[in-house]
């Protein structure tokens, strides 16, 4: 299938896991520093002088639940699900805090943690390290546990560790596979031209196979044929014995990063599991126990109901929804035709949704913003090569936070050309603005173009695709199929076609095939405000995202500062008693809740609203084709509205 974003592809090793990974990648690696203390626990005390007898160690105490909770962490609340899991990996010496009376709970485990976690379950000593990698050098705290995997059989030497980037829940099956004495010839080497499994063929030469074994346990899984071949075996032997519970629930997220939570609870969850150690094995049940009951879909066929209803009454020839309860993505809805008396839609096909495509934009201004390429107060001017000013205001720049907030003063040439000659050339003249001051809420003038500049300027300043940034920072690790150009999702199969209120073909699925990326990063404006193709299952990924402060199944992916920068509302109400925040908006006492963060979206037909309650993480996407624009007395599309309502409703009786 294609996809315009590329990437390296995965080389060859054993274990293809300590290769470069697309989720994060060298920009989501820990600081080492940080890490540092990780390796306290594994330092060896020094030999006993010449003829001076070494003492018997002491009696090791019985493990007690009292006894693990006396390891305990600020950063650890105590009715965390993984409190005593994280108690315990403390207790046992498997896990350090980052600093003192830190642990970092949500923090992505980096492969050197990840290695030295498992040397220390396996109570084995560091063998002599002899330069097995070329990025790890012998007094690395980790050099070590590098040297022990190594000899364990765990991975290959050779070549590059990446030892501070972090691992991925396949990527630690593996790993635990290996560590229990999974059989040899299950994980292969990998073609470094497209990933398949190489193994020698008895007659000769080559061939290519996947591996057998795990389909009818990952069956169960809505996600399991994102499981590559060459996991397969330990991605369903890890499931099945439930080293993953607490952290696996009904998707794997097979690219998703692991957290420092989640591997405190993995080596419980291992230790029961090879162990006759009760405390661990009550832990383990204890997390298999915690996983939430989602109220949506205890009352599935009555939102379907409503569903259903609304989208008749409005008109939909197509209509989708998804739910998010706590910060999870639990739940999805679809009524009509993707095309019309021929598709049926589903919540997985492929959607325009408009000014929707703000969020992603805003998302990754914050991911750059993480990454130090840009700051929020930037003067836009020098990304552009110009001075850029309006003449009104010469000493007041241009800033990202005011394209943001639709405060820039630009001109909203919607009809001009979003090509970067044309874009650069109207930011340089004074025509190119209105009136208003820059960055004063009484400025406030929604504008698409300005979202277009936004974008590029973005593209300019890190030299990047913005569907590349985020498919490295967050869309890999969250199974995201989406693209601005809608030619560019890999699953162009499951394109919507697009219809105006009454039936008239928008866009077809042809005509959205065709587009293309521009030949470079900033080239052009015109899919930032609303190209963003996308179903209402992956976009309400990245509402749970926002919802849950950042992280996503338990991991951190996006600091909790850049969403709370999202979130930072304009304390003045705009005239129709919304906010505006960057670039949410948000309303108070609104669907049954106190506060909702939401962004609303419409055009060649579509009306959309993502929107979620940060104070209890549940969230509502839904997206339509070819209803009525009918809005209700909150501003937002009836359609949309009225399902949101119900669903808020529905969520909210169960809590």
């Amino acid at each position: 299938m294609k996809r315009c974003v590329v990437f390296s592809a995965l080389a060859a090793g054993v274990l293809t896991l300590f290769l470069t990974a697309c989720a994060g990648g060298a920009d989501a690696a820990p600081d080492e520093d940080s890490l540092r203390l990780e390796a306290s626990a594994t330092a060896e005390a020094p030999p006993p002088e010449d003829g001076e007898e070494e003492e018997s160690p002491p009696e090791e105490e019985p493990l007690t639940l009292e006894r693990i909770r006396g390891f305990s962490f600020r950063d650890v609340a105590p009715d965390a699900a993984y409190v005593d899991c994280v108690g315990y990996a403390a207790c046992q010496g498997l896990l350090s805090g980052v600093a003192e009376d830190r642990f970092d709970p949500d923090a992505p485990v980096s492969r050197a943690v990840a290695l030295t976690a498992l040397q220390r379950l396996s109570g084995e000593e560091s063998p002599a390290y002899n330069g097995f990698f070329e990025d790890v050098t012998a007094e690395r705290w980790y050099a070590g546990a590098a040297a022990w995997a190594v000899q364990a059989g765990l991975i290959d030497s050779g070549g590059n560790l990446g030892p501070l980037e972090p691992i991925t829940r396949v990527q630690l099956a593996l790993l635990l596979y290996r560590f229990n004495g999974g059989e040899e010839g299950e994980t292969l080497p990998a073609d470094p031209e497209g990933g398949e499994i190489l193994v020698s063929d008895p007659e000769g030469g080559e061939t290519l196979i996947s591996p057998a074994g795990g389909g009818e346990v990952l069956s169960a899984y809505a996600d399991s044929a994102a499981v590559p071949d060459y996991a397969r075996a330990a991605v369903s032997w890890a499931l099945e014995n439930r080293l993953f519970a607490g952290t696996v629930s009904d998707a794997i997220y097979p690219n998703l990063l692991v957290s420092r939570a989640q591997l405190a609870q993995i080596l419980v969850a291992y230790t029961a599991y090879r162990q006759d150690e009760p405390l661990a094995q009550a832990l383990t049940t204890q997390l298999s126990a915690s996983i939430a009951v989602s109220a949506s879909r205890e009352n599935h066929q009555d939102i379907q109901l409503l569903i259903d209803a609304a989208a008749s009454r409005y008109g939909a020839i197509g209509l989708q929804v998804a739910v998010v309860e706590n910060g999870r993505l639990t739940d999805a809805y679809a009524y009509g035709w993707a095309t019309r008396d021929s598709v049926p839609m589903t919540p997985d096909h492929k959607l325009r949704v408009a000014s929707l495509s703000k969020v992603a934009v805003g998302l990754t201004a914050m991911l750059l913003r993480e990454e130090g390429i840009i700051g929020l107060d930037d003067d836009i001017g020098p990304y552009w090569g110009i001075r850029a000013r309006n003449p009104h205001y010469p000493d007041t720049p241009i800033t990202i936070r005011s394209l943001l907030s639709h405060t820039s003063s630009i001109r909203a040439f919607d009809d001009a050309s979003h090509s970067y000659g044309a874009v650069r050339s109207q930011l340089s003249q004074s025509s190119g603005y209105s009136h208003l001051r820059p960055g004063a809420i009484t400025s406030w003038n929604y504008n698409n173009y300005a979202f277009g500049v936004l974008g590029m300027t973005l593209e300019t300043a890190s030299g990047r695709y913005l569907d590349n940034i985020l498919y490295q920072r967050l869309w890999n690790a969250m199974d995201i199929d989406a693209a601005f150009e809608g030619g560019c999702i890999d699953a162009t199969d499951l394109l919507v076609t697009l219809y105006y209120h009454g039936g008239g073909v928008s866009r077809s699925v042809a005509a959205q095939r065709e587009l293309e990326r521009p030949e470079a990063p900033g080239a052009t404006g015109k899919f930032f405000a609303g190209g963003l193709t996308i179903s209402s299952r992956d976009m309400a990924k990245m509402t749970a995202l926002l919802a849950g402060d950042g992280c996503f199944e338990g991991v951190r992916l996006v600091e909790s500062e850049s969403v709370a920068l999202m979130e930072e509302r304009d304390p003045n109400q705009l005239g129709d008693g919304t906010y505006q925040a960057l670039p949410l908006r948000s309303q108070d006492a609104i669907y049954g809740r106190d506060r909702l963060y939401y962004h609303t979206g419409s055009a060649y037909g579509v009306f959309n609203l993502m929107s979620y309650d940060p104070e209890t993480g549940d969230g509502v996407v839904v997206l339509t084709v070819g209803a009525s624009g009918a809005k209700d007395g909150r501003g937002i599309y009836a359609v949309c509205g009225e399902i949101s309502a119900y669903i808020y409703e529905v969520l909210e009786a169960e809590e």
